[in-house]
């Protein structure tokens, strides 16, 4: 107490400083019509969203949809998990709509974009501006009637389920109605509008959803047409060839260098080319054809209707390696050459794509459909620059050959 009565003064001084710094710091509380949070959960907790109701297939035109968004591991990393979308059902009114509505219905599953990650993140925490008492008299105004449009959050530890109501105030909020909790939100229109627009559009378009970063072995078959234009690399390789990952040190800081296995003789920055291109290849006109990563290749070859007589350029597969024995499949491909088309029209995925005359055709479990036609001639290019590393390798050998015998004929009395 003595103390206290001492140090009374500054005492009090560090207290005013705390109140300071707490009302300078302490949130200011949220006014009616701003935005909150309804609730706040982490996203790797959210398994799945299913959405029943109505979906814009192109402008103002409306089809009936059931479809899931699924989160699967990312094998090469954690911290980016895959979505995978499954259509349960899709059906039009509008018999303008009939033929792609048939079309679509090929699709039955596929890995999503980057942008269902944004509608992930959305209904683990989804926003609000007022909530009110739900009133069973007003639920024609609110656009709740029947529940036609609902969705279902799956989290770990519990679930949520909402109906979607009618937009208000032009369009820019929307009614919502949690159904457990028996409450009327009114929330910002673009957390439901991802869920109405064309999930088709957001389909992933690289060849490989994952990604490729931590991957560190790709092995290639390369077609016999084409390894009758490099005779040494066909010797040396038959037309295999495996580019495995190899962390550099050099003292200073750890590089990843792509090399060929057995054949130190090709340089690191062709076989590197090779990787980043079999690695970056992105469908730009996608088939409407099912993803299965478990599928073999010639599945997701005869799904693309592509005639067994069609020789791929090359074939692949990306691997992880998981220990010194082991090597993890992630994905597998076919890339042909120029010309080679599917025995029948298979319809696109989006609307309105295009495929040039000299696109080639690439097919996954994962994905199928037409690349840039740059894709091919770059690939005979790295080819051909193997080819030189070799050449140059054979050359050097038969000069130190050449070098040796004479040195030894100059030693013979």
């Amino acid at each position: 107490m003595n103390f206290i009565f001492r140090n009374r003064i500054w005492l009090l001084a560090v207290s005013a400083a705390l109140v300071l710094l707490l009302a300078l710091f302490w949130p200011e509380p949220k006014k009616p019509g701003e935005a909150q949070k309804y609730y706040t959960l982490p996203q790797t907790q959210l398994l799945s969203i299913e959405y029943i109701g109505d979906m814009t297939l192109r402008e103002k035109e409306k089809v009936r949809i059931e479809y899931s968004i699924q989160r699967e591991e990312n094998v090469l990393k954690e911290k980016e998990p895959l979505y995978r979308v499954e259509i349960k059902s899709l059906t039009a009114s509008d018999t303008k709509l009939t033929a792609r509505v048939a079309e679509l219905s090929r699709v039955k599953k596929f890995y999503a974009s980057a942008l269902v990650r944004t509608i992930v993140q959305d209904w683990s925490e989804p926003d609000y501006y007022y909530i009110f008492k739900h009133e069973n008299e007003r639920d024609a105004e609110y656009g709740i009637k029947d529940c036609t449009n609902k969705v279902t959050l799956t989290f770990r530890s519990t679930q949520k389920k909402f109906c979607i109501g009618a937009s208000s105030q032009g369009d820019t909020r929307r009614y919502l109605l949690d159904t457990a909790k028996d409450k009327v939100l009114i929330t910002p229109d673009f957390t439901v509008r991802r869920l109405l627009n064309n999930i088709f559009a957001q389909r992933e378009q690289s060849l490989y959803p994952h990604g490729t970063e931590g991957a560190d072995l790709i092995e290639i078959k390369i077609g016999n047409e084409i390894m009758k234009k490099y005779a040494i690399l066909q010797g040396k390789t038959g037309g295999a060839i495996n580019l495995r990952m190899l962390v550099k040190n050099d003292g200073k800081e750890k590089t990843n260098v792509w090399h060929v296995e057995g054949l130190l003789s090709i340089k690191p920055s062709h076989a590197a080319e090779l990787a980043q291109l079999v690695n970056g290849l992105r469908i730009s006109a996608l088939f409407t054809t099912d993803a299965n990563a478990a599928a073999p290749l010639a599945d997701a070859i005869k799904n693309a209707d592509i005639a067994e007589k069609n020789l791929p350029a090359i074939t692949g597969s990306v691997k992880l390696k998981k220990t010194d024995k082991q090597d993890a499949p992630v994905a597998v491909f076919a890339f042909y050459p120029p010309g080679v088309k599917p025995n029948a029209a298979i319809p696109y995925q989006f609307d309105n794509m295009i495929a040039r005359p000299l696109d080639t055709l690439v097919v996954s479990q994962y994905n199928a459909g037409y690349i840039s036609a740059d894709n091919y001639p770059r690939l005979l290019s790295i080819l051909t620059k193997m080819e030189g590393d070799l050449l140059e390798a054979q050359k050097k050998g038969e000069q130190l050959k050449a070098e040796k015998e004479k040195a030894e004929k100059g030693k013979k009395p």
